[in-house]
């Protein structure tokens, strides 16, 4: 008799857990568990941005993104109940903000075996072509006929070590992208090196004065693989947890039709989707 009355209280106790179970489900899965990453302040996802640059991030109003990186960066604050609270800074200061550990992501960073030594990449979100923008006003037919001219692009970009290879003279650097643009606009360079979407960010925004053209493997020294760049966000060596986090919820958001919609949104289609795949990582590599 006794024996039966455990079996029964178990069967009751078994049937109350599933009720609790059915009636108070998980609502979403990833801040149900346990995270396996550290925050630089518990609560907050403290997200490092160079400015905004379309369609890979918008930065703004307060601590609200947009764009393609904003709009998984969102998505995953909002998942693992977490407040954006974004720290603006340059764009080569803003990969040393992660390798310190001042801030948890860095956004919208190419890949390079130097850089993958020192933070640890996501999957990537989206492939930026490589191109010379001039004015209509100057003639380009290729490298040559940027001899004895003046061609920029932004400190700490992969393109600015091959640009200066090509010419020392010819090369200037500037602190962030809206610098270089406007210093193109003014005449102060004759040629600007960056992704194609730079011309849907101000200062080019709308201009009708400029064009972009496509680099071909070897102009200006560049290989083939920087031609098309994927766009990663970072985060620091000691904390791979909170890549992992964000590729989880960038594969829902692929499963679920969600990142489709975002990609729409922002004014491209299917061919500008990427491969959930992480580039190789070589933290405390040498």
């Amino acid at each position: 008799m006794l024996r039966f009355r455990g079996i029964g209280a178990l069967a009751l106790l078994a049937g109350c857990l599933c009720f609790f179970v059915g009636v108070f489900p998980t609502a979403r899965p990833a801040s149900a568990q346990k995270a396996d990453y550290k925050l630089v302040e518990p609560g907050f996802l403290t997200v490092g941005t160079y400015g905004t640059s379309i369609p890979s991030i918008t930065v703004g109003p307060g601590d609200k993104l947009g764009g393609l990186a904003g709009a998984l960066i969102t998505a995953f604050a909002h998942d693992h109940n977490l407040k954006l609270k974004i720290y603006q800074t340059t764009f080569a200061s803003q990969i040393l903000a992660v390798e310190q550990g001042k801030i948890d992501v860095g956004t919208f960073v190419f890949y390079t075996t130097e850089r993958a030594k020192h933070v640890y990449y996501t999957f990537p979100y989206w492939v930026s072509h490589t191109v010379l923008i001039t004015l209509k006003s100057t003639p380009y037919t290729g490298p040559k006929s940027m001899e004895g001219k003046k061609v920029g692009t932004v400190i700490g970009f992969v393109f600015a070590p091959l640009l200066q290879k090509w010419s020392v003279s010819g090369t200037m650097l500037f602190p962030d992208q809206p610098t270089a643009a406007q210093a193109l606009l003014n005449g102060q360079i004759d040629g600007y090196v960056n992704g194609e979407a730079q011309l849907q960010t101000p200062p080019l925004k709308d201009s009708p004065d400029v064009v972009a053209h496509r680099l071909k493997p070897d102009d200006f020294g560049f290989p083939e693989a920087l031609l098309a760049n994927p766009s990663y966000n970072i985060v620091n060596c000691e904390n791979p947890g909170l890549a992992h986090a964000m590729d989880e919820e960038f594969a829902k958001l692929h499963a679920n039709g969600e990142w489709a919609k975002v990609l729409k949104d922002n004014g491209l289609g299917p061919e500008s989707d990427v491969e959930l795949k992480a580039p190789s990582q070589m933290c405390g590599g040498s």
